[in-house]
């Protein structure tokens, strides 16, 4: 579960690095017009990490 958690978060922070170069190109980045579109689904990405995180943790001091 920690890997899989893992992996989420490198992909959130890919997601949020491609909101990133849309904004400063100012243009259609792998034809997302919109920066907060990236951000959205970074996001999901990362409370699902969060949530994988707290439910490894807290089995763990089970």
């Amino acid at each position: 579960m920690k890997l899989i958690s893992k992996i989420l978060v490198v992909i959130g922070t890919i997601l949020m690095l491609f909101g990133f170069i849309t904004f400063l190109q100012g243009s259609a980045f792998l034809g997302v017009g919109y920066p907060v579109n990236y951000f959205h689904a970074a996001i999901s990405f990362l409370l699902l990490a969060l949530c994988l995180e707290l439910v490894w943790k807290s089995k763990k001091k089970e």
